[in-house]
């Protein structure tokens, strides 16, 4: 006949047998893995695992890092001493004030080619990249800078007219292709993001949030957008400090307590604002 003890015994045994089977049954629904790491970048420990990286992962990144390296170039202070002006909007401040930043700055992105591109080249930034929506244009801008390490997108927002405007703005494509779709491509953020081209108040914003989604000290970053002078893009001022004023071409630093709601909630609104 069992006894008090036998019978305790065989109660905790019973009760550990089920917990094994709990055990068994629910570590069959996340099989476990030594830890392991290969040229993928696949990492298991225990059970926590993390996603590998897949093979276009792995070109994109090789790719990327070689495509955004500073280039050795040489840094020439600008002047406009012997410089020939272009005929798309800067003026002899504007054109001081860009050659300034572009200077003291290592990476540069611009919406907005023309004559802002060649100081940059003229200024030997070591990392650049900007867009436009006119081909023709691009093409133009690329061969005027003669920089081999310059990077150079075309947004096709459609059919442009004049000043590189879309001729039909509803189409779908416009606010990705032009907005969006070149900072996509870059995954470090800029020192610098001049906006002068179409969609100016989106475009500061987003200049903006790309900073801070790629952990950039916001009180070093710039953004300037030319023809601020104008009344419609002064709303920025909401989310950031001027800290050039021109008569054009505005200067801004991120007002310190910005999220990146405030900056959405303005591009929203203004995200179909073509601009000048």
């Amino acid at each position: 006949m069992p006894t008090r003890s036998t019978k305790n015994t065989f109660s905790l045994l019973a009760a550990l047998g089920v917990v094994v089977l709990f055990y068994l049954k629910t570590a069959s629904l996340v099989p476990l893995k030594a830890a392991t790491s290969s040229a993928c970048g696949t990492t298991t420990s225990g059970l926590a695992t993390t996603s590998k990286l897949s093979h276009f992962d792995i070109i994109q990144k090789r790719t990327y890092k070689k495509a955004i390296e500073l280039a050795d170039t040489t840094r020439t202070r600008f002047t406009l001493d012997g410089w020939k002006r272009g005929s798309g909007g800067l003026d002899d401040a504007d054109r001081r004030v860009l050659g300034d930043l572009y200077f003291n700055a290592n990476s540069v992105f611009e919406y907005g080619l023309g004559e802002s591109t060649k100081i940059a080249a003229y200024t030997g930034v070591p990392r650049y990249a900007g867009v436009d929506s006119d081909a023709t244009w691009v093409a133009q801008a690329r061969d005027s800078a003669n920089m081999d390490h310059f990077r150079f997108h075309f947004a096709d927002i459609g059919e442009t007219i004049a000043w590189g405007n879309p001729k039909n703005n509803t189409l779908q494509k416009i606010q990705y292709d032009y907005q969006v779709a070149p900072l996509v491509l870059e995954h470090e953020p800029f020192d610098v993001y001049l906006v002068d081209g179409r969609y100016r108040v989106a475009c500061a914003c987003v200049s903006f949030l790309h900073a801070m989604k790629h952990g950039a000290d916001m009180s070093k970053v710039r953004v300037g957008t030319h023809d601020n002078g104008r009344e419609e893009y002064h709303v920025l001022e909401q989310v950031a400090d001027v800290v050039v004023r021109n008569k054009k071409l505005w200067v801004y630093i991120l007002k310190e307590g910005t999220t990146e709601e405030d900056l959405f909630k303005i591009w929203r609104r203004h995200a179909n604002t073509q601009g000048r």
